[in-house]
């Protein structure tokens, strides 16, 4: 019995020992993926890794100075930015740019040391996106414009968008869409790294299956719903994970979108083209405006009037006769050559099919079928479609399915499917 007592004891010290070592070397290995001991949670650390990284540089950017004076001030207007608001938060940088405003030596240079996907650091394996971005001047306006779209309104965004257009609506929109394509690459990224998540854990999920199915009494199946309960938690916490950094992006949708409305004056479903926004439930039908230029005082540039088009001219497609009336039994005015040029009276046809025009201070009318536009091509800067802005929008709602909205579904196959019964009910 003594003996009996004995090895007992021993083996009993010996599984203490294991237990400790394992619960050790878990520690060890929780120290590195983020302050969790359960098991369920580290078995996708290494795809957790890249979601967690991405989650941080986001926070530190709202952290940073730069960020906490753009959210402070900016919401009170540019002027109070550039002095007051910011020479709290960074005091020396408010004037060192002639007229104040947001492209100060000093912020520049801060927003530059931040770690921004695809704009200061990579978008993700493939690198920055977009290739090159250029200078340290060019890289460094692209960081400014995600920490203001990150850490303040859209109002505010676009003030300082339309300071670097210096006043110019055209390169305004351009330039919000050229900063969309920068997030593009992030995306996807994110969305490749949110579906390996996604699938280590549906592995997961695979393994605990075929453990339930070879559970054979009740001990075993009451281990498993202890594991089952840890397993729900993992996965829960990687829905909040790959949900925050989803809605970090949702939100830069957001502000490109806006940003580039206001810049047309149109609405968020005019620049969406038909597609679900990834920040709503649906895009707004309402036009927006521009808000008041960004810089105030010196330095100032106000947004100059749009230019009214050019009136349209038109000329014949064909020989043709100008009549005094609106039909073919209506006498003769004059005879016009091919590519004679002239002006409608009204742009509407009559519904005979003629048209009201003046030729040489003569009006007459003319079949609506002889004429053909002559109003010259526009040349110079134009306003590209948001094809970037859109194509993000997409991006993040890819990156929305292949992250969260896997893992809640396989949340809820989790809760729903597998539980482990006891044989007596």
């Amino acid at each position: 019995m003594k003996r009996r007592l004995l090895r007992s004891a021993v083996l009993a010290l010996a599984l203490a020992a294991v237990v400790a070592g394992q619960m050790q070397g878990s520690a060890v290995a929780v120290g590195l993926t983020g302050g969790s001991a359960s098991p369920e949670l580290n078995a996708c650390a290494a795809e957790r890794a890249p979601i967690l990284e991405r989650e941080k540089q986001y926070e530190a950017v709202r952290r940073s100075r730069l960020g906490a004076a753009l959210g402070a001030g900016l919401k009170k207007g540019a002027a109070y930015f550039a002095g007051a608001m910011l020479g709290r938060y960074m005091p020396g940088l408010a004037s060192q740019a002639p007229g104040g405003g947001f492209f100060t030596p000093g912020n520049l240079n801060e927003a530059l040391k931040l770690q921004i996907p695809g704009v200061t650091t990579p978008a993700g394996v493939g690198g920055f996106a977009g290739g090159n971005l250029g200078g340290d001047d060019t890289r460094a306006i692209a960081a400014m414009a995600v920490v203001v779209a990150i850490a303040s309104t859209v109002e505010a965004y676009v003030q300082l968008k339309q300071q670097q257009a210096g006043g110019d609506n055209i390169l305004l929109g351009n330039s919000i869409d050229d900063d969309a394509r920068r997030q593009i690459e992030v995306n996807r990224a994110i969305a490749s790294e949110e579906a390996a998540l996604a699938a280590c854990r549906q592995r997961q999920v695979g393994d605990y299956q075929q453990r339930l199915a070879g559970a054979s009494n009740d001990a075993g199946r009451h281990a498993l719903g202890r594991s089952k309960a840890s397993l729900q938690n993992a996965i829960q916490k990687d829905v909040d994970l790959t949900g925050g950094v989803v809605d970090q992006q949702a939100s830069l949708a957001k502000t490109y979108t806006q940003g580039r409305a206001m810049s047309e004056g149109r609405s968020e479903a005019d620049i969406l083209g038909g597609q679900a926004p990834a920040y709503a439930a649906a895009a707004s039908t309402t036009p927006l405006k521009l808000p008041p230029a960004a810089a105030s005082g010196k330095g100032a540039a106000p947004t100059p009037a749009a230019a009214p088009p050019p009136a349209p001219t038109w000329s014949t497609a064909r020989t043709t006769i100008v009549r005094s009336g609106a039909g073919p039994n209506f006498p003769r005015v004059m005879s016009l050559a091919k590519g004679a040029t002239l002006k409608l009276k009204d742009a509407t046809a009559q519904p005979s099919g003629w048209t009201a025009v003046v030729v040489g201070g003569n009006s007459g009318f003319i079949r609506a079928t002889d004429l053909v536009s002559a109003t010259p091509v526009q040349t110079g800067p134009r306003l590209a479609p948001p094809v970037n802005i859109r194509e993000h929008n997409r991006a993040v709602l890819a990156a929305r399915d292949q992250g969260p909205n896997r893992l809640k579904t396989l949340l809820t196959d989790v809760q729903a499917r597998l539980r482990p019964v006891s044989r007596y009910g």
